[in-house]
């Protein structure tokens, strides 16, 4: 029985390494597993890397590489020999391999066309078959190497014929029944095969009611998909209903965490596109700059509304010390709308056609909210500065504020969906950067209506 997780001091291991020659550092590497391996790479060197990715199996090494990102991949394809290279590609499975020479031709081209001629043809022809449609969608997330079988066979040929070709499948818990023409008719599981009578006809005994994604279906219905039906796999077919692939739930996997990563970096306006350990100061100031760039100049706004008030702050000067406070409130309850929206959105819990429950909902509660932040602010001011006026003017402020954001914060989300930008980047910097603006003009009419007698004087 072995253990999920065993420590290991990288500098012990890096050690170890230095010391142990070319013939006994594969046995070593060999005790480790790949996801271990993994947890130290960061810690190696790019020559003790080169060493690793050399000696450890084909298989552990690709393995290994799978877990990489696609720059990585080929900066270290690079520093091995095209034999070994080759050798470690030929491990792994179709649709990781297409990712990875797609990366590979981005990065080094030169070196991906030599690189390809070591390849089996075979393993070229498939994957050149899943480099023909788009990696974001189901048919660039799918692996060929699924298991069909045909209705008219029995449960007893079937596990004969499961036996010779279990090695070369992504997965044997599901068998896809199809026709002649390799039209998806049914789908078997292991269980009701191993549990059926040998000389029952598959036929008998699949479920003809099985459910299909088509190649063009994007990344994350597909994830979607199999959430809401509890799927470890599903069949990917053509437009003739033909079964082309499988995608799995390791697949799957990954697309939820790149997706939740590209959320999360559009809700802080970040990039989205780079690896952050390998990024250096330089690649990371264009990457964020653009952005910030864009908040910047919009926050100029901010500006161009105070210059215009900027009689009544000169009349009112203690007006000036609550615009940091109001306009901050404004962001926070915005953000915190928003961000509940997006993820409602991003996971289906919401759809279009729900704004208007959403809107109802967010009208009371930014209600409560803003006569809850009203009365703070205007006891807070009654107590510590005992000016009325002042007091009532930021009390009926925070209100509108607090009401505003709310349905700002509710309504962004949607809007952005409906016309196919990704509400994501409504949050945060983006709420926060439209209630400066609101939130100044709403505090200043409100000003100018309650202290007017004051103002005039």
């Amino acid at each position: 029985m072995s253990t999920i997780h065993t420590p290991i001091d990288p500098d012990e291991l890096r050690t170890r390494l230095s010391t142990l020659s070319r013939d006994e550092l594969p046995a070593a590497l060999a005790e480790l597993r790949p996801q271990v391996l993994l947890e130290f790479w960061y810690d190696l060197d790019e020559g003790e890397q080169e060493r690793v990715l050399s000696a450890a199996s084909p298989e552990t090494a690709a393995e290994l590489l799978s877990m990489l990102s696609d720059e990585e991949q080929s900066e270290l394809l690079q520093t091995l020999t095209l034999p070994r290279a080759a050798e470690v590609l030929e491990e792994l499975d179709p649709d990781d391999l297409a990712d990875t020479l797609q990366a590979l031709d981005a990065h080094h081209p030169e070196g991906s066309g030599e690189l390809k001629t070591f390849l089996d043809p075979e393993t070229l022809a498939v994957v050149d078959a899943l480099t023909g449609y788009d990696e974001e969608e189901a048919g660039g997330l799918m692996t060929p190497e699924f298991i069909s079988v045909r209705a008219t066979m029995t449960v007893q040929q079937v596990l004969a014929f499961l036996r010779k070709a279990s090695p070369d499948a992504e997965t044997i818990y599901y068998l896809y029944v199809v026709d002649r023409e390799g039209r998806l008719k049914g789908v078997l599981s292991l269980r009701q095969l191993l549990i059926s009578s040998p000389d029952t006809r598959v036929g008998d005994v699949m479920d003809p009611d099985v459910i299909s994604i088509g190649t063009d279906v994007d990344q994350e219905e597909v994830a979607q998909i199999m959430a809401d039906y509890d799927f470890s796999v599903i069949p990917v077919v053509d437009d003739e209903e033909r079964l082309v692939g499988i995608v799995t739930i390791d697949d799957v996997l990954d697309v939820v965490a790149e997706e939740a990563t590209e959320d999360i970096h559009r809700m802080g306006a970040a990039p989205i596109d780079i690896d952050y350990v390998r990024a250096g100061p330089w690649l990371l100031f264009k990457k964020r700059a653009s952005w910030l760039v864009l908040l910047v100049v919009s926050m100029t706004l901010t500006f161009n509304v105070i210059s215009a008030y900027e009689q009544v702050i000169e009349e009112v000067v203690i007006l000036a010390a609550f615009i940091p406070l109001l306009i901050g409130t404004g962001g926070n309850v915005g953000s915190q709308v928003a961000t509940l929206v997006v993820r409602a959105l991003a996971v289906r819990d919401l759809e279009l056609r729900d704004y208007l429950s959403v809107l109802g909902k967010e009208v009371v509660t930014g209600s409560l909210l803003g006569v809850a932040f009203g009365l703070f602010m205007t006891g807070y001011v009654l107590i510590f500065r005992a000016e009325p006026l002042i007091a009532v003017a930021l009390g009926i402020t925070m209100v509108l504020i607090s009401f505003t954001a709310n349905l700002v914060g509710a309504t962004l989300p949607f809007l952005f969906r409906r016309f196919g930008i990704d509400p994501a980047l409504t949050s945060s910097p983006g709420i926060t950067t439209v209630m400066d603006v609101v939130g100044l003009l709403i505090y200043f009419q409100v000003v100018i209506w309650i202290l007017n007698p004051l103002l005039e004087g």
